[in-house]
């Protein structure tokens, strides 16, 4: 298995005391050479928790524009207000003057006595007892340094469409990775799958537009559970939610997000 650059390790910081740099490969990409939008979360994550030196509660992040593997995307960190027990802060990331995502996020940690978690897991076999979920043959990309077991949704391109828009799949952490907001990061970026198998054949490449991670609990678990729920895909826009469950069910993360199709034709 490559070596899983995406989740940041090949970040460094630059001459500009808050400015970071991370050269893109296509283990960054996705299998058509643009820079997968998880990744680039990821690594605003990654500078805004070494920069606060506070864990990560919540990020939103909008995808402006394209990056590809051999340009260097070079992230810029603002800690606009940092508090007691919270920071809010920003990062812009830019491939020379071009903006490729801007991001928020609040960073920090409260203790309370009372919490609760409500939402339910997707009803799922464990994970050696579902089928490998298919990949590109002969492409690197972040989807195929992972391996992955389908649980819900279309096995084949002539598949019929996943009707109730719920779809899922297990991902096994690779070795020697913590299960960390940069890695959940990437896993949140699964909406545009879970709407092309929603609505079947004739749909295009889906293109993220936004992403937002919410941190609930990391815990140590070696497979993940993806669960995708589509909400709507109307005028080439799809609007769904993503849960991330540990192998014991216990939840890591839920993210959001909307992207954008075309017709294949």
């Amino acid at each position: 298995m490559p070596r899983m650059q995406y989740l940041t390790q090949s970040l460094s910081k630059d001459t500009d005391a808050k400015r970071w740099v991370l050269p893109l490969t296509q283990d960054e990409c996705s299998s058509t050479g643009n820079l997968f939008g998880g990744t680039g979360l990821a690594a605003a994550i990654r500078v805004l928790e070494f920069e606060s030196q506070r864990p990560l509660v919540w990020i939103t992040g909008q995808f402006v524009s394209h990056a590809k593997a051999g340009e260097k995307l070079a992230l810029e960190v603002d800690l606009t207000a940092v508090g007691h027990k919270s920071t809010q802060a920003r990062v812009t990331g830019r491939v020379d003057d071009r903006e490729i995502i801007s991001a928020f996020a609040t960073l920090g940690k409260r203790d309370v006595n009372k919490s609760g978690i409500w939402a339910v897991p997707i009803e799922a076999p464990p994970p050696l007892d579902c089928p490998l979920f298919p990949s590109r043959d002969g492409v690197r990309s972040v989807s195929n340094n992972l391996e992955r077991r389908l649980v819900r949704g279309r096995m084949n391109s002539d598949d019929p469409p996943i009707e109730d828009g719920r779809v899922a799949m297990w991902v096994r952490v690779p070795e020697n990775l913590e299960v960390d907001p940069t890695f959940l990061a990437v896993l949140g970026d699964y909406v545009p799958w879970g709407a092309r198998d929603a609505v079947g054949g004739g749909m295009g490449g889906g293109r993220s537009l936004d992403n937002t991670l919410r941190v609930v609990n990391p815990v140590l678990t070696e497979w993940i559970l993806v669960d995708v729920r589509i909400g709507s895909l109307t005028h080439g826009y799809a609007h769904g939610t993503v849960h991330l469950w540990s192998e014991n069910r216990e939840l890591l993360a839920t993210a959001s997000q909307t992207c954008q199709y075309r017709s294949l034709d």
